[in-house]
Order: C-alpha cells, then structure tokens, then sequence
C-alpha cells in the first residue's frame, strides 16, 4: 500500500499527505522493543499490537487517534493506565508530550469520557511510555476508545507507531471534528491496562484469548 520497502532500505520519509493525512516514517527501524511492564495478578492488560515496531506516522496537530476495547466478558471495571510506544529521540530529540482520553463507543465513536490529560514520555530512544488513569467506566459502557492526540506541529512531535502484524481494524482516528476508521495496515501501539478481578465468564475466555492475547 505504500511501497515501504524503499523507505526501510533508506530510513527516510516515505510521503507528506495533505492536511488530515499524515506523514510516514521508518527512521527507527534500528530501534529496539521496549517490553512494558507485566500487569500484576489484579491487572489486565488489553492490546490489539504484538509487540514488535512496524512504522511511525505523525497527523496534523488536534489529531486523535485511538484503539476500540470491549471489556464485555469481563467483570473488571476501573481503566488503571494507557500505554503508548513512542519516541523522544525522533523527529526533535525531545519528548514534547500528547493528550490521552477515553472516548465512548456505540457503533462510532462519540464523547470523551474522561481527558483530556497531558502527559510526556521519558527515556531513550523508541519506548513504552505509561501513563495513570484510575478511572471507572460508567454503568452499561463495555466498549470505549482509548486515544492519543498529537497537539503540536512536526517536528515537536512525539510519533505514534505501528506494529508488523496485519491490521485488526480496531483502530480509529478523529480529525476537523470527524471520527472515521483508521485506514492502515497495521495496529497503533496503545495498549490499556484494567484492574480489578477480571472474572472472565468460561464460555467467554475463547473470545477473550482471541481479542487480545
């Protein structure tokens, strides 16, 4: 879809799209996975990547881009934190920080549940950066979109990266108020944790495994 081979071999950008498209990088493509930290007994954690970095891409400033979870086979209520794979050494060797919400789901997307929370990264290099939430979703809310936004202008950005499996289509973006699917091949690299007991109903587990294991 967007000829990466030549891109990878240079480390270079790929393309600049217009405004509400985005910018394609593989300049990382020498970094590390960074292994975030196990959730403890209490603590699920719920991912649609598989751990191993793709591509990054930067949107245009006020751009959110998020993941779909459905925590309707499980008993555990309280989002604990986000996680987010990203960069501080790459575009600007610095890390500038983004927004990250919580947004509810019926179909599409709609309003923010919780956030906006500033947040920064830390440390070298390409990363999982970890951030609090400790927020309950609300009665009768089983699927929600756990989103990131960059808010400042290339190149004070921190990129939001992708994996290399095949995408899930559980990825969505929102931009100049529209939330549409997010159109990639692959899966963003934001990850929930949940704590609290899981309580995963037997007939359901197979479900389970198969999101987001």
């Amino acid at each position: 879809m967007r000829l990466l081979a030549a891109a990878f071999a240079v480390g270079v950008s790929l393309a600049a799209l217009p405004a509400g498209g985005a910018e394609i990088y593989t300049d990382h493509a020498r970094a590390p996975v960074i292994v975030p930290p196990k959730p403890s007994d209490t603590e699920y954690e719920l991912r649609w990547d598989n751990g191993r970095h793709g591509y990054v891409i930067n949107f245009p400033a006020g751009t959110w881009i998020g993941n779909l979870f459905d925590t309707g086979t499980l008993t555990a209520r309280t989002v604990k934190r986000m996680r987010f794979y990203s960069s501080g050494a790459w575009p600007n060797a610095s890390w500038d920080g983004v927004n990250v919400g919580l947004f509810r789901f019926s179909g599409i997307p709609g309003a923010r549940m919780w956030g906006p929370k500033f947040v920064r990264g830390s440390g070298p290099g390409y990363r999982w950066c970890e951030f609090d939430v400790d927020w309950v979703l609300p009665k009768g809310i089983n699927r929600f979109i756990a989103a990131v936004e960059q808010i400042y202008v290339h190149p004070a950005v921190d990129p939001y990266c992708f994996d290399t499996s095949s995408t899930k289509h559980r990825g969505w973006k929102y931009y100049a108020g529209v939330w549409e699917p997010l159109q990639e091949d692959s899966n963003l690299m934001v990850r929930v944790v949940l704590e609290g007991e899981i309580g995963v109903r037997p007939i359901s587990f197979g479900r389970v495994k198969a999101l987001y294991y």
